[in-house]
């Protein structure tokens, strides 16, 4: 495998470093057929460059995780990072020649003025990764162009199809009501701290009294005692709620307070999709409006104060609204692009698609700033119909040119909002997708391998690229980290089981001082 060189890719400078460039670039006829669609040829020039172009963000983010062989390990199911990005490039082909070919029946084409910001695009990306860097990569003004015309054909068609949808929504089917709580987390013991906790235990009884003859037995009972420490902090902070407001004993003992909005569907374990204990969410939902939870709530390894602010959050329910409309948006693209699979006649031409390796590793640099970079635009963001304003509103290139398109329209491929809706992004470990990751909600890189990949985000599918190439492929493709983004989520309780603690009310008010905070939290 060869080492790094430098590329400069759409919108960001990267480096493809190798002593010599005899890469796979060499090899590859660009006029050969890749696939065949309907008797159409797809051409290799356009399939190899959209394959290195997922590759130069992929190597940015996973090559310091797997270092330099990376490509050829084995991701644990008999497939390689090569084998999974090469499988997923051919579905995004597949893709988006069928919604190009069908793009007459919504209506769709690009203007003057898209074609033109596409070309601008593919100009300054060839002028800047002239020579070595370019040939490796199998860049040209018509690959560049038709990679970029596919990705927005591909975005206003997913906007065109979603406008499609039935928009109403029943009161009945967004009401949510909305409670607040404090959670007191459980510290576990882990088997060395057992074991530790067994030779400290073997020692205390050897030596449990003093020399002047006092038992010392009690206090290291006391001591190790961390799950009662939690529900007695719980317990303080429950009894201060109620003497003041939760606002105020949160200030006091330095609390964070997190709100959690629910509808009737999530009180039931398949329809949950809260991220919040069911045995939480059904003990708020006993709670009248303004009232504080009588007992501590315990579930998932943690003890929760809980207060229902409102039976009829209209805001929520909004928010419930958009969250429907939008997977109803996923579902209807999901289901037209299906029905064009199923109709079509798909060939690949392995003799050709196998010549295709990522051998070249490729790094991303910082790029150098100018007065329409420090606005936040590019000409490739223009080629995608992006600008300033939607970067600043979280909105993608997919929303634009298009009418009723939202950042929400867009996460139809592998976002944190489709895990919410039941799109988790699971796949993720064929890539290399971490725990941390999935826990915060943020697919960022994760599903080049598993089938959602910078040709997705381009097309306003932003779950793949956006770490590994700092959001670098997005803007000429349309799809941005930003919408990827779910701010304050509950995840972190997410869990079931649990039962409410026995315990009532007791015990002293908590004097630790400190600022208290409040943060919502996100479904």
């Amino acid at each position: 495998m060869k080492l790094k060189k430098t590329v400069a890719v759409l919108l960001a400078a990267v480096v493809l470093s190798s002593a010599s460039v005899a890469g796979c670039g060499s090899s590859i006829d660009a006029d050969a057929a890749a696939a065949t669609l309907d008797g159409k040829d797809i051409s290799m020039g356009v399939a190899n460059f959209m394959a290195q172009y997922q590759a130069v963000q992929m190597d940015a983010y996973f090559l310091s995780y797997y270092g330099e062989k990376m490509w050829s390990q084995d991701s644990g199911d008999g497939t390689t990072m090569t084998d999974s990005l090469k499988k997923s490039v051919m579905e995004d082909l597949q893709e988006c020649y069928l919604l190009d070919a069908h793009a007459a029946d919504y209506q769709v084409s690009l203007t003057e003025e898209e074609q033109k910001a596409i070309t601008d695009a593919a100009a300054k990306f060839i002028a800047d990764n002239s020579g070595d860097a370019a040939e490796a990569m199998g860049a040209t003004q018509q690959t560049v162009e038709e990679m970029l015309r596919l990705n927005k054909i591909r975005a206003k068609m997913r906007t065109a199809i979603g406008e499609t949808i039935d928009t109403k929504v029943s009161d009945e089917e967004c009401a949510q009501k909305t409670f607040s709580y404090v959670k007191f987390e459980q510290e576990q013991e882990t088997a060395a701290d057992q074991e530790t906790a067994g030779d400290t235990t073997s020692d205390s009884t050897s030596d449990t009294t003093s020399g002047d003859g006092t038992d010392t037995t009690a206090d290291d009972t006391a001591a190790g005692d961390e799950p009662q420490n939690a529900n007695t902090k719980a317990m303080q902070f429950l009894i201060a709620s109620a003497n003041k407001d939760m606002e105020t004993a949160a200030e006091e003992g330095g609390y964070t307070i997190s709100t959690c909005s629910y509808g009737e569907d999530d009180l039931s374990e398949d329809g949950n999709t809260t991220g919040m204990s069911l045995v939480v969410l059904q003990a708020a939902d006993n709670l009248k409006e303004g009232k504080l939870s009588e007992s501590l709530i315990e579930a998932d390894n943690a003890y929760y104060a809980i207060r229902m602010d409102s039976t009829d959050d209209k805001e929520a329910a909004e928010k419930k609204k958009e969250s429907i409309l939008s997977q109803r948006r996923t579902d209807k693209f999901n289901e037209v692009l299906d029905g064009y699979k199923d109709e079509c006649k798909w060939k690949i031409n392995d003799s050709e698609w196998k010549k295709v390796n990522f051998e070249e590793l490729y790094t991303i640099k910082a790029p150098e700033t100018t007065t329409d970079d420090a606005a936040g635009g590019t000409a490739a963001d223009d080629a995608a119909g992006r600008t300033t304003a939607d970067d600043a509103a979280g909105s993608t290139a997919a929303d634009d040119g298009t009418a009723g398109g939202t950042a929400a329209d867009d996460a139809a491929g592998g976002t944190a909002a489709d895990d919410a809706a039941g799109n988790p992004a699971a796949d993720d470990s064929a890539a290399g997708n971490t725990a941390a990751d999935d826990a915060a909600g943020n697919p960022a890189a994760d599903d080049s391998a598993a089938g959602n990949t910078a040709a997705d985000d381009a097309a306003g599918n932003p779950a793949a690229d956006d770490s590994a190439a700092g959001n670098a492929a997005d803007g000429a493709a349309g799809g941005t980290a930003t919408d990827d983004a779910t701010g304050n989520t509950a995840t972190d309780d997410s869990a079931s089981g649990g039962k409410k603690a026995g315990k009532k009310s007791g015990g002293k008010k908590a004097n630790k001082k400190a600022s208290g905070k409040k943060a919502d939290n996100a479904n």
